[in-house]
């Protein structure tokens, strides 16, 4: 555990070095309802993340908002209400959330930095698990659109957890947004994160889960750096097409594909294999009767029936 508090706090030193100070920035020490700031770990376009802790010592990260616009405010509140409906283990754990001044602010639990797998079997269980926590996320009638490597961090034990909700929206209201938020060369293009957004996210096109769907393929390209076997090659041009209905329609659909990938081949080589020591069984019993009823020597045999 030791060398583990070592690793994040020379990472959070790392963090704290990188960040640049900004306007209404919150020192070291400041209380926020019942924890105290120890630093800011990163700045969003419209919220601060802060590592603080609590009363008991525990470390607690804290979101807190910067961009004090009503569009604003309502997609922090609706982050905070979304993180409070749904309890899932790839899905960060919501403390409390409250107020400091006039910017709100919400509790989660502390998570570390992840780093994508490389392996077959490791980036299909990562995947299965990022999958499962936006399966939960569409259930509840909501999508990410910002599922990208930058907003997946991880528990100590390795699990990786989906994280900011800020670009979450209800369906029915994604499908009428218009409003374009990412920027490239200095101009809008796109709501979430260039290179990810599905296609229909640029320039406020209708989006829906296939959306997400989109993104996950995406991170399978990530996880292989553009370099995938070719069974992973058809999923992610299936989740990745530029029409939205020619994509896996449910991250579930995508899910089973993931399962799949190798089983299809792995189960005609199990079939191969069966039918071949068949043929080779019914072919050594019809000449061992041959043999037998033809009282000719068996080359096993030192002498004759």
């Amino acid at each position: 555990m030791g060398d583990m508090e070592d690793d994040f706090d020379n990472w959070l030193a790392e963090r704290v070095n990188d960040i640049s100070r900004g306007e209404g920035e919150l020192a070291a020490g400041t209380p926020v309802g019942d924890y105290r700031i120890v630093a800011l770990l990163g700045r969003g376009g419209f919220a601060d993340v802060y590592r603080a802790t609590g009363g008991n010592g525990a470390a607690v990260a804290i979101k807190m908002l910067h961009k004090l616009d009503d569009k604003s405010r309502a997609r922090f509140v609706r982050e905070s209400e979304i993180l409070s409906q749904i309890k899932h283990r790839n899905i960060p754990r919501l403390l409390s959330f409250g107020s400091y001044g006039d910017r709100p602010y919400m509790v989660t639990e502390l998570l570390k930095g992840y780093e994508l797998p490389d392996s077959d079997l490791k980036i299909a269980k990562f995947l299965r698990q990022i999958m499962s926590a936006t399966e939960e996320l569409h259930r509840h009638g909501f999508i990410h659109r910002d599922i990208k490597p930058a907003n997946i961090l991880s528990r100590d034990d390795g699990t990786p957890v989906l994280i900011d909700f800020g670009l979450a929206s209800p369906v029915s209201v994604a499908k009428r947004e218009t409003e374009a938020l990412s920027v490239e060369d200095g101009k809008p293009v796109a709501v979430g994160t260039v290179g990810y957004s599905a296609p229909e996210q640029f320039n406020g096109l209708e989006a829906g889960p296939e959306a997400d769907v989109h993104a996950i393929g995406m991170l399978i390209n990530s996880c292989f750096d553009g370099d995938m076997p070719k069974c992973w090659k058809r999923i992610y041009l299936s989740a990745t097409v530029s029409n939205p209905k020619s994509r896996y329609q449910t991250v579930a659909a995508m899910r089973k594909a993931i399962s799949w990938r190798h089983w299809k081949f792995t189960l005609l080589a199990i079939l191969c294999v069966i039918a071949a020591w068949t043929i080779a069984f019914l072919f050594m019993n019809a000449m061992e009767k041959y043999h037998v009823e033809n009282r000719i020597p068996h080359k096993f045999y030192e002498r004759e029936l």
